[in-house]
């Protein structure tokens, strides 16, 4: 009987030293860990080559990322900031985390391709990206961008017709 209970109190030692481990795992993180999250900041200067007629200044860019080695992968979200454009062409700092390769899904298998999108509804209808409003110019350029360059990457833009 004295060996059944000293092997019930040894599991029973066990299970308790255990739980105290997985308790220490899920406590959540402190904010010293979490403000030593790194961002750097890419300029993008938006620019055209009409005249715009710009009543609602507010506009979202976002930057999105793809893996270049899938084909048909849908991009990421990796930041977005609203910002204010009141003629153009103007420039903007955008932060991105430096840990945004790490965000892309379904993960990266042969580099990454970085892009820009906006929502805008320029012409203040209530409308974003329909006619009338100011929207990036595809035909143009490809609003690509790259993560660690420090001078303005032009984003080419045209009125919707």
């Amino acid at each position: 009987m004295r060996n059944h209970l000293l092997l019930f109190m040894a599991a029973g030692a066990l299970t308790l030293s255990s739980c105290n481990k997985q308790e220490k795992k899920d406590q959540p993180t402190t904010p010293e860990t979490t403000e030593n999250v790194k961002s750097e900041n890419i300029k993008i200067e938006f620019t055209g080559t009409e005249t715009f007629t710009i009543k609602n200044p507010k506009l979202k860019v976002s930057l999105y990322g793809v893996s270049e080695g899938l084909q048909d992968a849908p991009a990421t979200l990796i930041t977005e900031k609203e910002v204010e454009g009141k003629a153009i062409p103007f420039t903007i700092e955008l932060p991105v985390p430096a840990d945004a390769e790490s965000k892309i899904t379904p993960k990266p298998t042969n580099g990454v391709k970085y892009y820009i999108a906006t929502e805008w509804d320029s012409d203040g209808n209530g409308k974003a990206n329909e006619k009338g409003d100011i929207f990036i110019d595809h035909d143009k350029e490809f609003p690509n961008v790259k993560i660690n360059s420090e001078t303005p990457q032009k984003i080419y833009v045209k009125t919707l017709k």
